[in-house]
């Protein structure tokens, strides 16, 4: 079973629960009307799409959120709550042939996971039934990790999107975008995805979607080159709407293995 794949998987995922784009577009300039003495004050400059797809992006760190995900046989849905700095997602589908079930919960500075691998974890080292907390200090690749702890943008999105070189303007709501993953900045991208993409690391498409208040609708992510199967789509709703994110229990939860750190630091 591929569980270092379980974790690139992972990492994108959550990168992708609070995406960010950037990019250019070309700006329209309009002629002005009749004549005057006087100069004329210039007109503020259309949006371009850079402008409008990070207005969108900047509006997820204002307010709380709920998100789907969808990629390589998985698809969970989770919650953000960028005040209490609290996320919480649950996967589940089939990777390799294996069923699996994988919840994660962030309140900083703390992290949990709870995964299933389909009646496999003993074979793996790892608990069933049982919340692990993760020791920051025994993080060695948090992108692994899917989601980083010690940072005040646990999904890494803006470092993610640093690498944005292309943006255009499709309507009034569908943006196509290209990434340049090889310039992003605390990123969320495993450097072993980065590395295995080669040349292709530097043109992956994406395409946004907005809502009517210019807000994230829809983003999805291009990895196909690397796996057929690597290609993201993630959806965001319920803006504003209070979302609970909790600890788990003490009873139903250890200090995560050994085992979690080989598997998800890449060891």
């Amino acid at each position: 079973m591929k569980t270092r794949r379980l974790a690139v998987a992972g990492l994108v995922i959550l990168a992708m629960a609070a995406m960010g784009t950037a990019g250019c577009t070309n700006a329209s300039s309009s002629g002005t009307a009749g004549s005057s003495s006087a100069a004329a004050s210039p007109s503020p400059s259309p949006a371009t799409a850079m402008d409008t797809v990070l207005a969108a992006v900047k509006k997820l760190g204002d307010t709380s959120y709920k998100y789907t995900l969808v990629t390589g046989g998985l698809s969970g849905q989770g919650a953000v709550d960028p005040a209490g700095k609290k996320v919480a997602l649950t996967l589940a589908g089939v990777q390799s042939g294996v069923s699996i079930t994988w919840d994660m919960i962030l309140i900083t500075p703390d992290y949990w996971m709870k995964i299933d691998f389909g009646g496999k974890n003993a074979a793996l080292g790892l608990p069933s039934g049982k919340w692990m907390h993760i020791d920051q200090t025994k993080i060695k690749n948090s992108a692994g990790f899917g989601i980083d702890p010690s940072r005040t943008d646990p999904t890494r999105s803006s470092g993610l999107f640093n690498g944005m070189t292309d943006a255009k303007r499709i309507d009034a709501t569908h943006y196509t975008v290209t990434l340049d993953l090889t310039k992003t900045t605390d990123s969320a991208i495993d450097p072993a995805t980065v590395t295995k993409l080669g040349d292709k690391a530097r043109t992956v498409p994406a395409t946004v979607v907005l809502d009517d208040q210019g807000r994230l609708a829809q983003v999805s992510l291009d990895l196909s080159s690397v796996d057929p199967q690597a290609s993201i789509t993630s959806t965001y709703s319920d803006y504003g709407t209070p979302v609970s994110v909790s600890a788990p229990a003490a009873s139903d939860t250890v200090e995560a293995p050994d085992a979690v750190y080989r598997i998800f630091n890449g060891g």
